[in-house]
């Protein structure tokens, strides 16, 4: 009976044992330090206030609230600005970090991006149209030129400040276009679109 007691005591002994020697087997993994390294982060204007949402450390993304958390104060306009990101988690340390907010693209809208005209009724008469041109620049302008067909196009195709299109009877079969220019802005870079008349 003692015998039976001690085979069962042993394995016991053994499975109490175990954890205690797992435990000191795996040491804590070392955090890495960002102390005074170089740190970017960049994103895009959006009208809203921003902090980053990653952060460039080293080659390596760190993501905000896993990795890093940002100290300093939220920014909307583009530009670049000086915040502080210290480190968590697996990391150590603070640095400073160089956010940039891009400027966004700037969007034009435009009433029509094509309109088609038959040569034959040009021939007798001519016709107008409105562009209705919005962007976020008020600076915008309009140049006339052709693809294909009537060379002096800026003679037969004419638009306004506002963005009326006038267009004089004679303009000949082909294919024209008035590229419009908005300016850049502080948020928004310049913008450019193309509207096309078809003469048929």
């Amino acid at each position: 009976m003692k015998t039976v007691k001690k085979i069962i005591a042993v394995p016991l002994a053994v499975m109490l044992m175990t954890p205690a020697a797992v435990n000191a087997a795996s040491p804590s993994v070392a955090k890495k330090t960002i102390n005074n390294k170089k740190a970017t982060a960049i994103t895009t204007y959006n009208a809203k206030m921003q902090t980053p949402k990653t952060v460039t450390i080293g080659g390596k993304k760190l993501v905000v609230g896993k990795d890093c958390v940002i100290i300093g104060k939220k920014h909307k306009a583009a530009g670049k600005y000086v915040l502080v990101v210290k480190g968590i988690g697996n990391y150590s340390g603070k640095t400073e970090v160089v956010f940039v907010i891009k400027k966004a693209k700037q969007k034009i809208k435009v009433s029509a991006e094509q309109k088609a005209y038959k040569a034959s009724k040009l021939k007798k008469k001519g016709t107008s149209f409105n562009l209705k041109t919005k962007a976020i620049s008020s600076k915008i302008t309009y140049t006339v030129s052709t693809i294909k067909g009537t060379k002096n196009a800026k003679k037969y195709i004419k638009v306004s400040k506002k963005g009326k299109v006038t267009i004089k009877k004679g303009l000949k079969k082909g294919a024209y276009k008035i590229v419009i220019k908005a300016k850049a802005t502080k948020n928004h870079k310049a913008g450019k679109k193309t509207v096309r008349i078809i003469v048929k």
